[in-house]
């Protein structure tokens, strides 16, 4: 493994690049991918700049739709629930920095959306995504709101926990045998897998443990111990689902308390510097760099060094679920 001092300069030079590339993702210069944004925003939170970029946070305040979403791009004028929530969950995380009326009242606007917009069978639907992933992202914006309780008066905070409880129900009840997730869009179960221990069940855990999530959780590791390749990546050395899977085993490793996962990140983290650009990364090995693989990089190694913290809460932070 590389020593934690080349870490971090690792992800100084790749955050100088992403800043770079300002131009390209910012909404203070333009209309922009929503999806990229947000990854860059994440970067911005985790990174700890957040209070400099106020005007990132509030851009995307801006650009939010009557309904209380957002669409794939930021010109688009039909809310879209996936990136609704990855917007939610950034303007949400970053106003515990800047306390901001203006946000604070467009992340109350996002919760109202999708209060409104759940299938009565718990799940969200988005037609760029499979319905279990779909509501993934809701529900993980959810589990921080309410490891923000105190921000929200009850009334708001009573019909969002049922709504939560609703999309884990859904969640759980599309778990297979063998512990993974599939739909339409991930076949091969590894992303769908990773984003929903990660992003939609494992919260509950740290939050008031209601949901029994834990038995489900494990055997949702465990398929992704099982998935790796020998060399460390998934699914066929795609850049994007290690990423994923070696996130999520960081968080949820952290809350089981199961330390069988540190061999297999490693690897993972291993695999993912091996195949970096001179600057940033691409979908595949090989493959000209992109912005939003980059923004997932720099996220990677961050959480990678907040998993080695000596605070075993440090990593679990980075998804927001502990304050």
């Amino acid at each position: 493994m590389p020593k934690l001092d080349e870490v971090r300069e690792i992800i100084r030079s790749e955050y100088a690049f992403l800043m770079s590339e300002h131009p390209h993702w910012s909404l203070t210069k333009g209309h922009q991918d929503l999806e990229l944004v947000a990854h860059a925003l994440r970067v911005l939170l985790h990174y700890g700049e957040t209070s400099k970029h106020r005007a990132e946070f509030l851009a995307l305040s801006s650009c939010q739709h009557a309904d209380g979403g957002w669409g794939r791009v930021s010109s688009d004028q039909e809310s879209a629930p996936w990136v609704s929530a990855f917007c939610g969950l950034m303007l949400i995380r970053g106003n515990r920095h800047f306390n901001d009326p203006m946000i604070a009242r467009s992340v109350e606007r996002v919760i109202d959306y999708f209060l409104k917009i759940q299938e009565k069978d718990g799940a969200w639907k988005d037609p760029n995504w499979g319905d279990l992933d779909a509501t993934s992202h809701p529900v993980s914006f959810f589990n921080v709101v309410l490891a923000c309780h105190n921000d929200f008066e009850s009334k708001r905070i009573v019909p969002v926990r049922e709504a939560w409880k609703k999309g884990i129900r859904f969640i759980l009840a599309g778990q297979s045998e063998d512990g993974g997730w599939y739909d339409e869009h991930h076949p091969s179960g590894v992303e769908t897998t990773a984003h929903l221990i990660q992003d939609a069940l494992v919260a509950d855990l740290v939050l008031n443990n209601e949901m029994a999530v834990d038995k489900a959780c494990r055997k949702g590791m465990e398929r992704l111990f099982a998935w790796q390749s020998a060399e460390g990546s998934w699914d066929e050395e795609n850049v994007d689902h290690t990423m994923d899977s070696t996130r999520s085993l960081m968080v949820v490793s952290r809350i089981l308390g199961d330390d069988r996962a540190r061999p297999v990140i490693e690897k993972g983290f291993r695999w993912i510097l091996k195949v970096k650009n001179t600057k940033g990364w691409g979908d595949f090995p090989g493959m000209k760099t992109n912005l939003e693989r980059t923004c997932d990089g720099l996220d990677t190694i961050l959480k990678f060094l907040a998993f080695h913290d000596e605070d075993s809460h440090a990593v679990v932070r980075r998804w927001g679920y502990a304050l």
